[in-house]
């Protein structure tokens, strides 16, 4: 009874891990079944281990500090578990009754993994839980970003979406009938200002993560229909503007560096995917903008570059004698790296996931997402694209991992 091994030597083992995790569930949860997490706290507490906006720290570090404190010659299967708190006890806990639950036999073992590899490595990218700090700041850079450039409407408003404009009424059904927008029903102008206000309120509190979910829901609201109401004022580079906005704002958001989490007691991890959305969505334009650029002025000729930063349609500059100069030797040689570039995003997308599962895959980020920046700064100086340079190098943050963005806020709230 001592070994506890069947006919198999495998029985104790078993016995062991049911043990350690039926103790894991009891400390736990309450005498209802509710979870450690799930019990009531005190007004304006939050977790010990919550970094300065709240939403906790990495998985892996608690796991880390329990292997830590078992110590290096701990044989003991629930060791990590019991060391690391009632919240890694109820994870071993779910995790032998999942197993157990999946099929096991009447000898107590766990049926075979049946999934393929490609289903095994999809579910590996694509599945999972992480510490929220990086969808936070994601979330940070990509609505400061979308606050000034609402802010950018401030002066015009009426003008532009309201019964004040040039192109109001039945008139703007007729000329974009293919539209929705709020604003083909309320086109007071004092009412599409007002709305316009609170849009403006609802993305200050999406940037600090107060009421996160219903400010996200209001300002992509806002957005959507001051493109259908409007659309002659953007142009292609705002359907990413579009497409980032309604993504983040059907993602949990306000998980981490949020004050949702540090006062509302918001905090927790967030799915995987939701980086991966913003990574997948870049590759796409990046991908799909290279294979179109099929002419000879990219391709043959490499001049592409050259008459774009000449045309006074996009110029800030006119440089035209030095930059016709240059073409042979310097403008040439870009615009072909740019196409190439372009085309291979999705592939470094798909190393970068494949190295955060296996690290011996190299880290490309400095050179694509370095190319990236260096490009768009670039561009930002020398013509005129307004807000598209800021939204690309924003979602580049999409890149960065929890563990190195919890790095940057400690170093930051050390000051």
């Amino acid at each position: 009874m001592a070994e506890g091994s069947g006919p198999d030597g495998q029985g104790g083992e078993l016995a062991a891990v049911g043990i350690a995790a039926s103790t894991g569930m009891a400390d736990a949860t309450g005498s209802e079944g509710h979870g450690a997490e799930d019990r009531p706290k005190a007004d304006g507490a939050r977790p010990a281990d919550a970094g300065p906006f709240g939403g906790g720290l990495d998985v892996r570090e608690r796991r880390g500090a329990g292997a830590a404190a078992d110590g290096p010659g701990s044989r003991s299967l629930a060791g990590p578990a019991v060391a690391a708190g009632g919240e890694d006890r109820a994870d071993a806990a779910r995790g032998v009754e999942g197993r157990m639950a999946e099929g096991s036999g009447s000898d107590g073992h766990v049926a075979k993994d049946r999934r393929g590899r490609l289903a095994r490595l999809r579910d590996a990218l694509l599945t999972g839980e992480e510490d929220p700090a990086a969808l936070g700041l994601l979330r940070i850079g990509l609505v400061a970003v979308f606050t000034a450039s609402l802010l950018s409407h401030v002066g015009s408003v009426a003008e532009y979406f309201s019964s004040a404009s040039p192109l109001a009424g039945q008139y703007a059904r007729q000329a974009f009938p293919t539209r929705w927008s709020l604003f083909f029903t309320i086109d007071d102008p004092l009412a599409v200002q007002g709305i316009f206000a609170a849009g403006v309120v609802a993305h200050l509190l999406w940037l600090v993560g107060l009421f996160t979910r219903p400010a996200a829901l209001l300002s992509a609201l806002l957005w959507v229909s001051m493109v259908g109401r409007n659309p002659l004022l953007y142009a292609m580079p705002d359907q990413m503007h579009s497409a980032m906005i309604v993504w983040l704002a059907l993602m949990p958001t306000g998980r981490g560096l949020s004050l949702d989490a540090r006062w509302r007691g918001k905090g927790g991890p967030v799915p995987v995917w939701c980086r991966r959305i913003v990574q997948l969505q870049l590759a796409v334009v990046y991908t799909s903008t290279g294979l179109a650029k099929h002419g000879a002025t990219w391709k043959s000729e490499g001049t592409a570059i050259y008459f774009s930063l000449v045309s006074p349609y996009n110029r800030h500059f006119d440089l035209a004698r030095a930059l016709a100069m240059l073409q042979p030797y310097v403008l040439r040689p870009i615009t072909w790296l740019v196409l190439a570039w372009e085309v291979g995003f999705s592939g470094f997308v798909l190393a970068h996931w494949l190295r955060e599962r296996w690290r011996r895959v190299p880290d490309l980020r400095w050179l694509f997402l370095g190319f990236g920046v260096a490009m768009h700064v670039g561009i930002q100086m020398m013509m005129y694209v307004e807000w598209f340079t800021p939204l690309t190098l924003a979602s580049y943050l999409a890149f960065l991992r929890p563990d190195e963005v919890r790095r940057i806020v400690r170093r930051l709230a050390r000051g």
